[in-house]
């Protein structure tokens, strides 16, 4: 895996987070510490293609949607898959669920193959393919983490300490802010798309369009309404057992159903965030995410 294995200091500290996040946290299930051991992540041997295309973001930021648009570009859209992780995969959780199986996996992919990841930038494999990096509004993702932790990981803490963990960076995937910085510096290689959340939901038809000539292919304009649609809030919805990927064990585990796509909107951020709260958040984001353009979330 290129460029994975430098940096064991980093990869230590990451994982020193992560136990110490899992510690903080009392209504964490444990599986989440095997979701991010990224020393294993690191050793895996990919065989990369110069067609593959990677979504990448910090969780909560667009990812779902994003595997779901480019599916429909890359392919003839059908809803016939199990899952849209069967289509989509998600690089590390597959390396780290099973190496061998995913090596076999990854394999038998049909190109132009799609990757999910929220792997910080250093540790991405980065000799071939492409990369398209999604940011979203820093109020929203933690808003949504917030629920998803409740939702999906057990979470049973309050709003206030949640809080507190996001801005240190004890939460399951650390710092939102040096995510974004990681890929933002490199926004204008050429293999590398940066995107706004924001600006993607506001225009659809635009980002398909977009992403598509980023990625070498060409869409069909009468393909163009069809994509769209199946890339809504209401149609993704509408096919969640598709897109949560907690669904085949919510029954056995005691999960909440149906609440993996939870709004999908914008400037959610405000609902659960004191002022005092709001103000730490926006200040940190000029401080360290200073010259990044992040669209307004009204």
């Amino acid at each position: 895996m290129a460029d994975g294995v430098n940096g064991g200091g980093r990869v230590n500290a990451l994982l020193r987070g992560v136990s110490s996040s899992l510690r903080s946290f009392a209504g964490l299930i444990d599986v989440v510490a095997g979701q991010i051991d990224l020393k294993r992540v690191a050793a895996f041997e990919f065989d990369a293609r110069d067609d593959d295309i990677f979504i990448v973001t910090y969780p909560r930021s667009g990812t779902t949607l994003m595997q779901m648009l480019l599916y429909q570009v890359v392919t003839d859209g059908s809803m016939a898959f199990r899952h849209i992780n069967a289509v989509a995969p998600w690089y590390e959780r597959r390396i780290l669920s099973n190496p061998a199986a995913a090596v076999r996996f990854f394999v038998d992919l049909p190109g132009p193959r799609i990757f999910k990841s929220h792997l910080p930038y250093a540790d991405m494999p980065k000799k071939r393919g492409r990369f398209v990096y999604v940011m979203r509004n820093g109020q929203d993702v933690l808003i949504s983490y917030y629920h998803f932790y409740r939702s999906h990981l057990s979470f049973v803490g309050t709003f206030d300490e949640f809080f507190e963990a996001f801005m240190k960076g004890d939460v399951q995937f650390q710092s939102w802010f040096d995510h974004v910085q990681g890929w933002w510096r490199h926004r204008d290689d050429p293999c590398v798309l940066f995107l706004h959340y924001e600006e993607i939901i506001a225009d659809l038809a635009a980002t398909v369009r977009r992403v598509a000539a980023f990625c070498g292919i060409e869409v069909d304009a009468e393909r163009l309404p069809e994509i769209v649609e199946r890339c809504s809030f209401s149609f993704m919805k509408r096919h969640q057992e598709k897109f949560d990927h907690t669904t085949g064990l919510a029954l056995d585990r005691g999960y909440q159903l149906n609440a993996f796509i939870r709004q999908g909107g914008k400037g959610s951020g405000e609902s659960l965030l004191s002022q005092t709260q709001a103000e730490r958040l926006a200040r940190r984001v000029r401080l360290e995410l200073a010259g990044i353009t992040v669209p307004a979330t009204r």
